[in-house]
């Protein structure tokens, strides 16, 4: 990633003079703002600058819309409402604090490093303002602030949630205050923005976000000498509690900066209140938790990445799959469902591209820690800035519009199973051929790191492709894996077989023993604060001696508690850890308990299995099983107690023949186990039919919505001709039209030069005898400025021995027949240049050849009248005079 510029650190210094040549260099910015806007923009910007003191340590980068053939007027506008240094960015520019810094027009704008760089407006289609946000994020990270003003359209929507995926800050204007609330709404409606206030509150309430974030200390999450006791694992273990999903073993950096933000969203800066927030306001808890896992993900994230990921499939397909084999894919951490969607697209072309004797079938599962992610992704729907990062062709193939959103397509959504799963603390999905983690492990630590590469190891075929993301690399398995593309993170899995390395249950133990354990921690703790007596130790002593073994769990066979020793009946299989009690029962208790539970929590009743028969250390043992279920805040939950009975000889037959024949008891055992098929059975057949039922009903709907959405597609494509063929006729008379303007203008320059440069004075008049235009030599005869256009000649005082121009002028009008007279200035006259020209006749006066004509249009239509004055002092001079 590129080294920041910036520091939290660092505090805002003034530029003074020391003594010698001491230069001081401006700071970097605390942060770097990155202020969007269009339509209706101008005034929230022109507010917001005004709320702005004049030193805050912030740079402000201005995105607005501007035309590109147009010079920008931004500057000069936000000039005049701030103090600060107003600056129209020029490429390489480095970003300084107190400085506000305007895009050009006809350019787009990235920046790396802390360095503004100007780029081509067309290479971002539209989107400048979420071109610039999401270079921006990745530049300065969380010392990022992005925020959206009035606008048309969705640009900023994509820009701010890269923003938030690096820890950064948004502000919105609130739409009802945005004379153009498309952008703002657009902004709101991602649930991404820490506030939306109208403009005039925005500067205020940036300068709480970024002065509590200089305030923050992180080491206040932190105790070096008890980090067991420290917040932060204060903090954590509330999470876990209540969410039941363990965030210790993710990255320091990464949980502190999600800590802080919602501290500053409160704006607390004191980690005790925070704690003491989150003990009394669950939601809260809950919105923790969503910070955590990061919900930001977008469709072919890197198209190049998946162009790569398909030819490497492709080879991996002819050499390694069977004709009618099935293609198995695991994307973890598939948050809102983009990039398991966005596999599955590219795993339906390959197949439509692969021979018709090779039939692949595609099963993809795809997990999240987030059941609201989760939720989301099942029904496919997303906003309709997609199309700006997907294909025209693909979105066309695989999207439908239904309403504002587009929805992918329902044999797409049928290829992708969407289940809420722990990468690192469930059992894994195995057997596979493509295993994709993107931009998951930058988040967790290098020991969890190396944990779930093997992890993956274990999980994939021999040959498997794992597809990682671009800041990520498989680490310490490097010697079990092959590298296909080292620039996208493609490997290739090697041979050999991989143990499943141990799995972590502490986020399921944690959530299970929340009543158990918890309390029983509880009460420990406050017995260690009061001396026990002598009955409470003697009722410990009974209970462990004598009370029989004992397990409380739900009805998916889930341990929530255990009392005594239960080993004797349930045995941990080899492979891999497991916390079910009905995969750890043994002999007959493999069959009885799980029907046991069912019928206990079915009938809400006590049930018990007597005389069944397990193996324990070689031996024969006999016992009953009894299912208690729990009452109170437990309900659920079931009591499974395994009771030891004696038989007719001793305690137990130790190593006697048993009393039964083997054949009967083999027949016992059958029976047993035939009953419990047949109970199981009978169970999901009941099942099967209301899921049946439900599914008639459902397909049903999608019959009823699918002709209807087939039906206003069918108008949609018809409309859509319509505009297409409207659109070409007006891109034609468009054309047409500057066309025309062209030779307007032409010819408008060949008048304007044919006039100048003949040296005529000349002067239009309309038929109401008003200035419409003339040429700098009327100046000598009538003293006009460009202001007189459109006045009335008859305002005028004329320089000439001639009193009857006007009466002239209207019988021109009235006769149609043009009119020549010769005449003379009074005086000295002035030429077009304003200089005083001394020739002319004895008396001083110029003379001029004045004619009088109508002005015709091109339909030969009389506007008025044209006056010139042709200069004649030479002819006069040479003693010779044309005709009148």
């Amino acid at each position: 990633m590129p080294e920041k510029h910036i520091h939290p650190e660092t505090p805002s210094v003034s530029l003074e003079h020391l003594p010698g040549d001491t230069a001081i260099h401006p700071a970097p910015p605390l942060a770097v703002v990155g202020i969007g806007g269009s339509a209706g923009a101008l005034d929230g910007y022109e507010r917001f600058f005004l709320g702005l003191p004049p030193v805050t340590g912030l740079a402000f980068v201005v995105v607005p819309h501007l035309d590109p053939g147009h010079r920008g007027l931004m500057p000069d506008i936000l000039r005049r409402c701030t103090s600060l240094p107003v600056l129209q960015i020029e490429d390489g520019m480095v970003l300084q604090g107190d400085q506000v810094y305007i895009i050009p027009p006809g350019f787009s704008l990235s920046i790396l490093n802390g360095v503004l760089q100007l780029g081509d407006l067309a290479d971002v289609k539209g989107s400048v303002i979420d071109t610039f946000f999401a270079a921006l994020a990745a530049d300065q990270r969380e010392h990022t602030v992005g925020i959206v003003l009035s606008g048309m359209g969705t640009d900023g929507t994509r820009g701010i949630q890269a923003i938030k995926r690096w820890g950064g800050q948004v502000l919105v204007q609130d739409p009802s205050t945005a004379e153009y609330a498309s952008m703002p709404s657009s902004a709101v409606a991602t649930h991404l923005a820490d506030a939306v206030l109208p403009p005039d509150d925005l500067a205020a309430r940036l300068l709480s976000l970024t002065q509590q974030t200089l305030s923050l200390n992180a080491g206040a999450l932190l105790n070096d000498s008890d980090p067991a006791s420290a917040p932060l694992q204060t903090i954590l273990r509330l999470v876990q509690q209540r969410t039941g999903h363990d965030f210790s073993r993710y990255k320091r950096p990464t949980l502190i900066r999600r800590i802080e933000r919602r501290m500053l969203g409160w704006r607390i800066q004191d980690v005790s209140q925070y704690l003491k927030l989150l003990e009394e306001m669950p939601n809260e808890t809950e919105a923790l938790f969503q910070d955590f896992t990061i919900n930001v993900t977008s469709f072919f994230r890197d198209t190049e990445a998946y162009a790569e990921l398909k030819e490497h499939l492709r080879t991996y397909l002819q050499a390694n799959k069977e004709p009618q084999g099935t293609l198995r894919v695991w994307v973890t951490a598939c948050s809102t469902g983009e990039e398991a969607y966005s596999v599955a697209i590219v795993l339906h072309e390959l197949t439509e591209e692969i021979s018709e004797d090779q039939q692949i079938r595609v099963q993809i599962f795809a997990t999240d820690i987030d059941r609201a992610a989760i939720d989301q992704a099942r029904r496919g729907l997303y906003s309709r800035e997609i199309a700006y990062v997907i294909s025209p062709e693909r979105l066309r193939r695989y999207f439908s519009v239904k309403g504002d959103q587009y929805q992918v397509r329902a044999d797409i959504r049928e290829s992708v199973v969407f289940a809420t799963h722990n990468t690192f603390g469930d059992p894994p999905f195995t057997r596979l051929d493509l295993l994709c983690c993107r931009n998951m492990l930058i988040y967790i630590g290098p020991a969890l790191q190396t944990q779930i590469l093997a992890l993956f190891r274990y999980a994939l075929r021999p040959q498997g492709l794992l597809f990682l993301g671009t800041s990520e690399s498989i680490g310490a398995q490097q010697d079990h894996f092959g590298t296909l593309s080292q620039h996208w993170k493609i490997y290739q899995r090697g041979e050999g077989k991989a143990a499943l390395p141990p799995v972590s249950h502490t986020a399921v133990s944690t959530q299970l023993n929340q009543e158990g354990v918890g309390q029983a921690g509880q009460q420990s703790r406050q017995d260690r604060s009061h001396r026990p007596d002598t009955a409470q130790k003697a009722q410990k002593v009974l209970l462990a001696e004598y009370a029989p073994p004992a397990v409380v769990t739900d009805n998916q066979g889930e341990v929530h508690y255990v009392h005594g020793r239960t080993g004797r009946y349930l045995e941990l299989s080899p492979g891999r850890g497991m916390n079910n009690v009905f995969e750890m029962a043994q002999g007959e208790l493999r069959y009885e308990l799980p029907a046991a539970v069912r019928q206990a929590l079915t009938e809400r009743r006590k049930v018990v299995r007597s005389q069944l028969h397990v193996e324990v250390e070689g031996f024969t043992q006999t016992l009953d099983l009894i299912v208690t279920p729990l009452t109170g805040p437990s309900s659920g939950l079931v009591m499974i107690v395994f009771q030891e009975r004696l038989d007719t000889q001793g305690s137990v037959s130790q190593g006697a023949s048993p009393s039964r024949p083997e054949k009967t008891d083999q027949v016992v055992a059958l029976e047993s186990e035939l009953h419990h098929s047949r109970e199981t059975l009978q169970a999901t057949v009941e099942e099967m039919a209301v899921s049946l039922e439900e599914v008639r009903s459902t397909n049903e709907e999608l019959q009823s919505t699918n002709e209807e959405l087939q039906s206003g597609n069918e108008e949609l494509m018809t409309s859509k001709e319509e505009l297409q063929s409207l659109n070409e006729e007006l891109t034609a008379i468009n054309a047409e039209h500057q066309l025309v303007i062209r030779d307007l203008a032409l010819a408008n320059d060949d008048t304007k030069n044919l006039l100048e440069g003949a040296g005529t004075a000349t002067v239009f008049l309309d038929n109401d005898l008003k200035i419409r235009r003339f040429t700098p030599f009327i100046s000598a005869i009538i003293p006009l400025t460009l202001s007189d256009v459109g006045r009335p000649i008859t305002d005028f005082h004329f320089n000439l021995r001639y009193d009857h121009l006007i009466r002239d002028v209207k019988r021109v009008l009235k006769t149609l027949e043009p009119f020549e007279m010769q005449v003379q200035t009074s005086g000295a006259a002035r030429d077009g240049g304003g200089q005083t020209d001394g020739a002319g006749g004895a008396d001083g006066g110029r003379w001029y050849l004045m004619r009088l004509s109508l002005y015709r249009t091109t339909d030969n239509y009389i506007g008025g009248v044209v006056v010139a004055f042709t200069n004649i002092d030479l002819i006069r001079f040479q003693g010779t005079t044309p005709d009148v």
